[in-house]
């Protein structure tokens, strides 16, 4: 089965800096599972798996734009002033957020209103790189209903009803 909008696709993976160093990998973090066309992995990625085969093994390069996007069209957010260290903020200046899931993102001063209130871009820690990817495609099927009404690949099962009670 080819890979088309919709159906769901397992992949192995290899993602790597323009130099060739890898950022990251299933073979520690496992296989991803995840519905065609609506991926929410790298921009760019979906588009070049169509029509690929299970067992197709390929490469690709993704400029900035395609993959993680750039510093200068990152989204901003409005920071309370309390929530950066202190000190003088000036724009420009960037300081690292831990997202909680073991991630960070870059903050970078973008605007700061008066004493209350810092607008900050939220970029990428590989905002502005090209990076590649290497793929192995695991397995291609169709989404089961569930899947569809949900838009998204349900890798467990579901858990078991409750016990009769009697």
């Amino acid at each position: 089965m080819k890979i088309a909008e919709g159906t769901v696709v397992t992949l192995s993976y290899d993602i790597t800096s323009a130099s060739g160093e890898i950022i990251e990998t299933s073979d520690i973090s496992g296989p991803i599972t995840f519905m065609a066309g609506s991926s929410g992995l790298i921009r760019g990625l979906d588009a070049r798996l169509m029509g690929l085969d299970e067992g197709t093994e390929k490469t690709f390069t993704f400029k900035p734009e395609e993959a993680f996007g750039t510093i200068a069209g990152a989204p901003t957010k409005t920071l309370a002033r309390k929530e950066l260290p202190e000190g003088d903020l000036e724009p420009g200046a960037t300081f690292e957020a831990n997202l909680g899931n073991g991630q960070t993102i870059k903050l970078v001063v973008h605007e700061v209103q008066g004493d209350d209130a810092v607008v900050v871009k939220l970029v990428h820690p590989l905002a502005d790189q090209e990076i590649g990817m290497s793929v192995n495609v695991l397995g291609v099927r169709e989404a089961t209903s569930a899947e569809k009404s949900a838009g998204k690949a349900m890798t467990a099962p579901p858990p078991p009803p409750p016990p009769a009670k009697g």
